[in-house]
C-alpha cells in the first residue's frame, strides 16, 4: 500500500500496519525524460539521445507470457517454463536527478522541487510528485526573495511571486538585478492548508537542459 516505506527487517507498515513484503532493490541508469528505459551501465537513452542518469528501481523476474508471475529470484515461469526475465519497476523516491539542470530538493512533505536559473533575473520552479513524475498539485503557490549578498537589509529584499505560463511545465518569475553568483531563497506552499516552505538556491553557472542528441540509426 505505502511503497515508500522501506525496511532492512520484516515488521510492519507504520502507515497503515500491513505487513511488509520483501522487496529488491537495484541501481540502474534511465533516462530522465523516458523513466521506462532501464539499463546497467552509463550511457544515452535509445529514444531520445539524452545521458542516463542513476537510480534506485526495485529489481524483479518476470514471465514474458505470465506477467503475472513476479518473483525476486530468477528462475523459470511455473506455469509455462519459460526463463524468467528481469524486471525493473519504478520506486517512490527512487529518482532524485534533476531534470533539467537545476538544483533538486525533496519537499518535508515528500513533493519533489527543482529550481532552475537558465538565464539573467530569470528562475523557474519544477514541481514533481514521489515518483518525479512533473505535476504542480492543485492550490500551489510560490514566491521568491532574492537574498543580499552585499549586506543589505532585509527590507531591501524583494519578493516575487510565481507564475504559471501557458503549455509550460515551469513556474517562472522575473527577479530584477538575478546574476551569477545567484543566492535566492524561495518559499512555497504545496496545499493551501499546508505552511510555507522555504529553500535555498545557490547558481554558479547558469542552468543548461540536458542535450537531446538523436540515437544512432534514426
Amino acid at each position: 500500500m505505502h511503497p515508500e516505506v522501506v525496511d532492512n527487517k520484516a515488521g510492519a507498515c507504520p502507515i497503515c500496519k500491513m505487513a511488509l513484503v520483501p522487496v529488491r532493490l537495484a541501481l540502474v541508469w534511465t533516462c530522465p525524460v523516458h523513466s521506462q528505459v532501464s539499463a546497467e551501465a552509463q550511457g544515452s537513452c535509445r529514444l531520445c539521445g539524452r545521458p542516463l542518469v542513476r537510480v534506485t528501481k526495485a529489481l524483479s523476474w518476470t514471465c514474458p507470457v505470465h506477467p503475472k508471475i513476479d518473483v525476486l529470484e530468477p528462475g523459470t515461469c511455473p506455469i509455462c517454463r519459460r526463463t524468467l526475465t528481469v524486471k525493473y519497476t519504478r520506486r517512490p523516491h527512487g529518482d532524485h536527478n534533476p531534470k533539467h539542470g537545476g538544483n533538486f530538493f525533496m519537499a518535508p512533505n515528500n513533493w519533489h522541487l527543482e529550481g532552475s536559473h537558465p538565464a539573467r533575473e530569470v528562475f523557474r520552479i519544477y514541481v514533481y510528485n514521489e515518483y518525479s513524475d512533473p505535476v504542480v498539485p492543485r492550490g500551489f503557490s510560490a514566491r521568491a526573495i532574492v537574498a543580499s549578498s552585499s549586506g543589505r537589509s532585509a527590507s531591501a529584499e524583494t519578493s516575487v511571486p510565481f507564475r504559471r505560463l501557458p503549455g509550460r511545465p515551469y513556474l517562472e518569475a522575473r527577479l530584477p538585478g538575478l546574476a551569477l553568483p545567484a543566492s535566492v531563497v524561495i518559499k512555497v506552499r504545496f496545499e493551501p492548508s499546508e505552511p510555507e516552505y522555504p529553500f535555498n538556491f545557490d547558481f554558479f553557472d547558469y542552468s543548461r537542459e540536458p542535450a537531446a542528441r538523436r540515437p544512432a540509426g534514426r
